[in-house]
């Protein structure tokens, strides 16, 4: 008798086939998910690395007159009246204490806008005639403050002409966080603080607060 022989053939499952559609339709959910949770973190970490990017651009790498405020001292000397000379500090409401002229507006003011000023009161009041030599210059003007990410943050002597970068190299420079292309300044102009980006060429004035960022790597 001869056998032949015939390969055997099994049912296919038909769980077995639902079961890898429905595992394969879960590997696509869940890649779906992933994408869409690092581009929502892509998003996040833009926002945030940018903390200034909605912020105006304060413009100026030439240095302009500086104008007094309150909080300033300045070292007033008039011809013929040595008594006066002195250092004085600008009150709140913007105005200097001189003897025989008492109040004097000079904020807001160039040192020679209160000579001038000066000046033409003495001669209104009578107190010289002719054209008065009155010298005016600084003597200590009010702090800028640094924050952020530098190695010494605090309050910094101004002196004029600086530059944001002078202002960093006074705080100690950046730390290895620091985001170094832009930076922060809160100013306070006609009482009212405005903040604004700004590079390392700016001029900075009395008064400003310099922060800066950490970057995100």
């Amino acid at each position: 008798m001869t056998l032949t022989s015939h390969p055997v053939q099994f049912p296919r499952s038909r769980t077995g086939n639902a079961s890898g559609t429905s595992h394969q339709r879960r590997i696509r959910g869940a890649a779906s998910g992933l994408v869409l949770t690092i581009g929502a973190a892509c998003a996040m970490l833009t926002g945030c690395s940018s903390p200034t990017a909605s912020l105006p651009t304060l413009a100026s790498t030439q240095s302009s007159p500086y104008r007094v405020d309150a909080g300033d001292q300045i070292h007033v000397a008039i011809q013929d009246l040595e008594t006066v000379e002195g250092d004085y500090t600008v009150e709140d409401g913007g105005a200097i204490s001189l003897p025989y002229l008492k109040s004097v507006k000079v904020a807001g003011l160039g040192y020679r806008e209160i000579e001038q000023t000066i000046a033409t009161s003495l001669v209104e009041r009578g107190i010289l005639t002719g054209d008065p030599v009155v010298n005016v210059r600084p003597a200590q003007l009010r702090p800028f403050y640094v924050t952020g990410e530098v190695n010494q943050p605090g309050e910094f002597q101004f002196r004029e002409g600086m530059t944001v970068l002078a202002a960093l190299s006074a705080a100690g420079g950046y730390t290895y966080r620091a985001k170094t292309n832009v930076v922060a300044i809160t100013r306070t102009t006609d009482g009212q603080d405005v903040t604004a980006q700004a590079d390392e060429s700016t001029i900075i004035k009395p008064g400003d607060r310099i922060r800066v960022y950490e970057r995100w790597f």
